[in-house]
């Protein structure tokens, strides 16, 4: 059976056009729209309703979008575990990852497995926790790694923790200190990104009763670093965010710790590919080896 027609359905659903869809894909326009018009056929549906805006997908063709998803990954699914069976280790890997992972911990981990494992494919996907979240609870990523409590809803196995910490500018009275007091939130002037949505700082500031003197909010982390850098203030965010450290400041334990704990997580239910079951086991050894 061929899949290049859900192929195309999902790709002009994803675009919103079909002169999109066929430059993306490698077809021709009237390619697709022969796609489209056999499955509107097979199906006895309308799928789409094409006005002088684009096109767009009817109720009928957004119910069908899950079940098309779940068909491509099958045919996926399938043809590993074929080329498995034949001795070759390869295939296509949809991973997510938050940006503190992609950024720190990857690079290192992809190079280690594409060395060993060079007929792989992987797609990496970053962003926040609760993005990262929704693609694999719909299916449009195989796994992921996610911070407690997001990844316990998921097949999730520890992978590591990761301490708040405190980051201060070099002349910062705390400079000598052993650890970050909790005292210093209510005196001195805090940085922080805006909107701060993330579970466990949240519950730090909460679980402390902490008043903080918040004196800038910025919307980039690195903005922010630079901002304390400058002597502007401190701030604090996760260890992992920090390697490597590229500013001139100091990074201080705080007086009560408080970490995230990081899981590798897959969907409860969902098989995953041979080369998927490889690299899980491959990233596990390799924080190992790296995070003791």
């Amino acid at each position: 059976m061929s899949m290049t027609k859900y192929d195309a359905f999902l790709k002009v659903a994803s675009c919103k056009s079909i002169s999109k869809a066929a430059s993306e894909l490698g077809y021709t326009q009237s390619a697709i729209s022969k796609m489209i018009f056999e499955l509107e056929k097979e199906w006895d549906l309308t799928l789409f309703i094409r006005n002088h805006n684009g096109i767009t997908l009817t109720s009928e063709g957004k119910a069908l979008i899950p079940d098309v998803k779940r068909l491509l990954n099958a045919e996926e699914h399938l043809n590993d575990t074929v080329l498995s069976l034949h001795g070759i280790e390869g295939g296509h890997i949809r991973l997510g990852a938050p940006f503190s992972i992609s950024a720190n911990i990857m690079p290192g981990a992809l190079k280690d497995f594409q060395q060993r494992y060079p007929n792989t494919k992987v797609d990496l996907t970053e962003g926040e926790d609760n993005y990262i979240a929704d693609l694999l609870k719909r299916g449009e990523i195989d796994i992921c790694i996610l911070p407690t409590p997001l990844a316990d809803i998921f097949d999730a196995q520890t992978l590591l923790s990761d301490p708040l910490v405190a980051v201060l500018p070099k002349e910062s009275k705390y400079a000598k200190a052993k650890t970050f007091p909790l005292k210093a939130f209510d005196t001195e002037e805090m940085i922080q990104v805006k909107e701060i949505s993330d579970f466990d700082i949240r519950r730090f500031l909460k679980d402390n009763s902490l008043n903080t003197n918040t004196v800038y909010e910025v919307s980039d982390f690195n903005v922010m670093l630079s901002m304390v850098e400058k002597g502007l203030g401190f701030c604090v965010d996760y260890e992992l965010l920090l390697k490597p450290l590229r500013y001139d400041v100091i990074v201080k334990p705080l007086e009560k710790t408080q970490k995230r704990v990081l899981k590798l997580c897959a969907r409860k239910g969902d098989p995953v590919t041979p080369i998927v079951e490889i690299f899980k086991k491959d990233f596990k050894e390799y924080i190992k080896k790296t995070h003791r």
